[in-house]
Order: structure tokens, then C-alpha cells, then sequence
């Protein structure tokens, strides 16, 4: 793709920048001999710095796909006042107060939006909004059916920017801090045959604009293809405060990363569970032959035979008796969940979540 090189240098500055903060924290514990009082807290920024540079990484991914018209959106019939209730409900709380919320125009005017990706659309609108307000103020919020369009405009006090703030929509990076760029929002709008825009308020001030297409507008057809989003959406929450113990459930992992292996194996074994391990699909195949577990593990990319292809093998084997989750390196888009899904596995894990996550996931699963 012609903006790689672009994209990987802001890449790599946004990693460093989240990565650097655990370099210093590691090095803390060691000059303090790892001291209770020093390890906690420094433990703390290692996990922050790790969920920036994992946050980063997604980020970055969502504006290549972007970029490369690879991005998978679901657009389904959506009310501007849900939209707007949504948005709401995922801020911060301190960008949630400075913000106006106005009803919409119409209550019951319905646009084709993806849910989740809009959502992140608007957060980012009014990320960069509070950042450039000149003054502390409101933030205002619009939602209607103007100059025939569907949009949501987010007005706020600022001089508008020189050729036409299309500097704003330069970077793939957020300087905000925020996890998504008015560049990558932008892209997500266009996806969804609508726009992003900057533009100088009558009143003063500026706007971001962002423009929907109407559901009565929409393709049926296409509606009816994009049905059931829901399906699509990933594991994970962070896991609970408290966790129960596994009570020697027998979990199998079969990863072809040792060190993979031995972190969750020493973190899941602490945790409760009776764990057995396999490099490969063949050795999987065998330790299940002399006693099938609770829960498979499996990794996809694996020597020889696929995880896919292992995960239907165990499924024959054993049919509901066995839990298959899917262990992933990448970011689990729309294609590689279903091919999960079609391979009999009952859950999908982002590896880099850590074993907390996965408990909290496995005592739901199970």
C-alpha cells in the first residue's frame, strides 16, 4: 500500500512512546530489588504501558484496513438517538461532562451505521473537540436530517484551522492520546457511504460533521447481508476483581511458542487447573487419545496440520464433551472468526489478553 511507510513510522513512534514506561518500571524493580512497595506500583504502569501498545496495535491495523478498503463493517438500521446514547455511554467521564447531548431533530430517523465502529467514529470527533476548544466549555452535540443528510455534529469553540482542517485527517496517529485518528474515523465514514468533514460554524467556532446514509435510503439487500454484527464481536473483558479457582479443571494448550506455553501453563497451573501441553496438532491429537480435557487451547498456526483442522478432528472425537477456544496473534477480524466458527470452536482469544482474561473467559465457558 502506497502510505505503509507513513503509517509504520507513526506506528513505531506510538509503540515506543507506550512501551517505554515498562522498560523503566523493569529497570525500577531491579535497582530497588524488587521491593514489595516498587514491584506493585511498577506493575501497574508495565500493565498500562502494555494495554497502550496493544490498543496501539489495533489502532494501527484499523487504519490499514481502512486505508486498503479491507475493513469489515456491518452497517444495520440504526437510530441516531441510540447512536448518540451509545457514544455517550462509552466516554470517559470527564470528556462525558463537558459534553451537550441534544435530542435529535427527529427521535426516530434511522441511519445504516455499524454500531461499534460509529461509536469509535464520535468518540473521536469529540476527543479532538475538547482538545482544540479554546475555552473549557461545552462541547454541543447534534443529531438530524440537514441540507438532506443524516448527521451528527459536534460544534465547539476554536478558530477554524487554515486550508480547510485538512491537516486534521493528516496522521494516522491520534495526538489526543485517544485509540482512534480523525483520519481513520474518517475512512470508517466513507466505508459506510457517508463523510467526516471540518467546518466553520455560522455562530463562530467549528464543527465536525459526520454525514450517514438514511435506512430508508439502503439497499435492503445489503441490510439483510450485514444482519447479526453481534456474531462477530470477539472475547474479551478484562476479567473480575476476584476469580474463582479452576478446581483441577484439565485444560490442554497446544501452541508451537514455548515460551508461550510455559507463561500460561506456570499463570493457568497457579490459577487451578490441570494443564497438559502439546507443540503440535499430532501431539495434541495423542494426549486427547489418552485422556480428552475439559478445554482445548489451540493456537492456528501450528506446524503441519492447521489449528482449524485440529479443532474438527477433536470435535469429531469428542463432540460437546471438549471446550475448543481459539488462541490469536493478531487482531480477530470478521474472515478469521468465521473460519473459527465453521471449525467448531466455541470461543476466540487474543493471546496477548493474559491468563486472567482467559480464566474469566473459561469459567463463563464453562
Amino acid at each position: 500500500m502506497d502510505n505503509r511507510a507513513p503509517l509504520l513510522r507513526e506506528l513505531a513512534h506510538d509503540l515506543r512512546d507506550a512501551l517505554s514506561p515498562v522498560r523503566a518500571a523493569l529497570d525500577l524493580m531491579r535497582l530497588r530489588s524488587f521491593a514489595a512497595d516498587v514491584s506493585s506500583a511498577s506493575a501497574q504502569r508495565i500493565e498500562q504501558g502494555l494495554d497502550r501498545a496493544l490498543a496501539t496495535l489495533d489502532a494501527f491495523l484499523l487504519a490499514e484496513q481502512c486505508e486498503n478498503g479491507s475493513a469489515a463493517l456491518a452497517p444495520v438500521p440504526l437510530s441516531l438517538q441510540r447512536l448518540l446514547e451509545l457514544t455517550r455511554q462509552a466516554l470517559p467521564p470527564a470528556l462525558s461532562e463537558r459534553c451537550l447531548f441534544r435530542p435529535p431533530d427527529e427521535p426516530d430517523l434511522e441511519v445504516m451505521a455499524d454500531a461499534d465502529r460509529s461509536v469509535q467514529v464520535l468518540g473521536a470527533m469529540l476527543e479532538q473537540a475538547a482538545a482544540a476548544a479554546a475555552a473549557p466549555g461545552a462541547i454541543d452535540v447534534q443529531a438530524g436530517y440537514r441540507d438532506q443528510c443524516a448527521q451528527v455534529r459536534v460544534r465547539f469553540p476554536a478558530e477554524p484551522p487554515a486550508a480547510g482542517g485538512e491537516e486534521w485527517f493528516a496522521s494516522y496517529r491520534n495526538p489526543r492520546g485517544g485509540p482512534l485518528a480523525l483520519r481513520t474515523a474518517r475512512c470508517l465514514m466513507v466505508l459506510q457511504q457517508g463523510n467526516l468533514q471540518l467546518a466553520p460554524c455560522a455562530s463562530g467556532g467549528c464543527e465536525l460533521v459526520a454525514t450517514f446514509r438514511r435506512a430508508a435510503d439502503a439497499d435492503k439487500r445489503v441490510v439483510s447481508a450485514a444482519a447479526g454484527a453481534e456474531a462477530r464481536r470477539p472475547v474479551a473483558a478484562a476479567a473480575p476483581p476476584a476469580l474463582a479457582a479452576a478446581s483441577g479443571t484439565r485444560i490442554m494448550m497446544v501452541e508451537d511458542n514455548a515460551e508461550v506455553r510455559r507463561a500460561y501453563r506456570e499463570a493457568l497451573t497457579a490459577l487451578g487447573y490441570a494443564v497438559t501441553e502439546a507443540r503440535n496438532a499430532e501431539e495434541a491429537l495423542g494426549v486427547a487419545s489418552e485422556a480428552m480435557p475439559a478445554v482445548a487451547l489451540i493456537d492456528i498456526h501450528l506446524p503441519g496440520m492447521n489449528g482449524y483442522r485440529l479443532a474438527q478432528a477433536l470435535k469429531a472425537r469428542a463432540g460437546g464433551a471438549i471446550r475448543l477456544v481459539m488462541l490469536s496473534g493478531v487482531t480477530l477480524d470478521d474472515i478469521t472468526l468465521q473460519l473459527s466458527r465453521n471449525a467448531g470452536f466455541d470461543q476466540c482469544f487474543d493471546k496477548a489478553a493474559g491468563p486472567k482474561a482467559l480464566h474469566a473467559l473459561l469459567q463463563r465457558l464453562l
